[in-house]
């Protein structure tokens, strides 16, 4: 039986992962702060390099899914030194790890590496342009796995939700509490990506460890469309008042870091290597209502 490691096995990622790959692989996981009860599972953080070694020869894995980061995109704005820490030093120490133990490295990256400023999807030939400092960790963590290691698959993704997980709650998941106990919410008009059903997103990761893929691949969810429209599409699928949904523009919002305004990202190439689809904004939203019990 294959082992696969997880990294961020109590994230929302790490957690879907870890139960699709449960029934057919020897699983093992990492957490930082957020300790699930499952079996198989250790602290680690992946700044100290000797215990990502000792770790990941250890275990000697067939696969290593990363899904370790620092996401908030404002956080990694002012703090950049601790970004550049988590996002690149540690993403550095588990590629090395990988090439000395012989384990496929997946590493999960972002549709922010680019500017927003293409009409078209885009495809993993075209030039990242990050505007964030967060997205800049990513893209040179990216540059940096094909400078350590030959046997990695690097996946950008955009707005993950779903269920399950033990840390931040998904915008989706949120959205629709608010929405349940009558809270008005509010809701940019002029920030667009594709979201993207975890389940989606796991399922097409273990395909690409499964058909032993390498490279670079896009995989978010086939509709592109602002946050409003995202919120209002999850209303009316839980039948839950889109009234109480108010549109604003980014400039209301006062983040402290810049954000592409509208990204796509073009997931044929995934489609192909998987032989499985990136899902519509329906057909995810209709996943997503079966699996949530409020």
């Amino acid at each position: 039986m294959k082992k696969i490691l997880i990294i961020g096995v109590s994230g929302l990622l790490g957690n879907k992962v870890y139960n699709l790959a449960k029934n057919d692989y020897q699983v093992f996981g990492t957490y930082n702060t957020h300790k699930p009860s499952i079996e198989n599972v250790y602290q680690l953080d992946v700044t100290k390099r000797a215990d990502v070694f000792k770790l990941i020869g250890n275990i000697k894995p067939d696969f290593v899914i990363d899904t370790h980061a620092l996401h908030n995109v404002d956080y990694c704005e002012l703090h950049p030194e601790e970004a550049w820490l988590v996002n690149v030093e540690g993403t550095k120490n588990v590629a090395e790890a990988c090439k000395t133990f012989g384990c496929k490295y997946v590493f999960i990256s972002t549709d922010y590496v680019f500017d927003g400023k293409k009409a078209t999807p885009y495809t993993e030939k075209d030039k990242p342009n990050p505007l964030n400092y967060y997205a800049k960790t990513k893209l040179i963590a990216e540059e940096a796995i094909k400078i350590l290691t030959t046997d990695y698959i690097i996946a950008r993704t955009a707005v993950l939700f779903g269920v399950g997980g033990l840390g931040k709650e998904p915008f989706a998941l949120w959205l629709v509490k608010k929405l349940k106990s009558g809270e008005e919410v509010k809701a940019v008009i002029d920030q667009y990506n594709n979201p993207t059903l975890v389940d989606n997103l796991a399922e097409m990761l273990l395909t690409l460890c499964e058909k032993d893929k390498v490279g670079l691949f896009h995989i978010t969810g086939k509709t592109n469309l602002n946050r409003y429209e995202f919120s209002i599409k999850i209303a009316e699928t839980f039948g839950l008042n889109k009234e109480l949904i108010r549109p604003i523009t980014t400039p209301e919002l006062n983040q402290v870091a810049p954000r592409p305004r509208k990204v796509a990202l073009d997931v044929s190439k995934v489609e192909r290597a998987t032989k499985l689809k990136a899902l519509t904004i329906d057909e995810a939203l209709n996943i997503f209502k079966q699996q949530v019990s409020l």
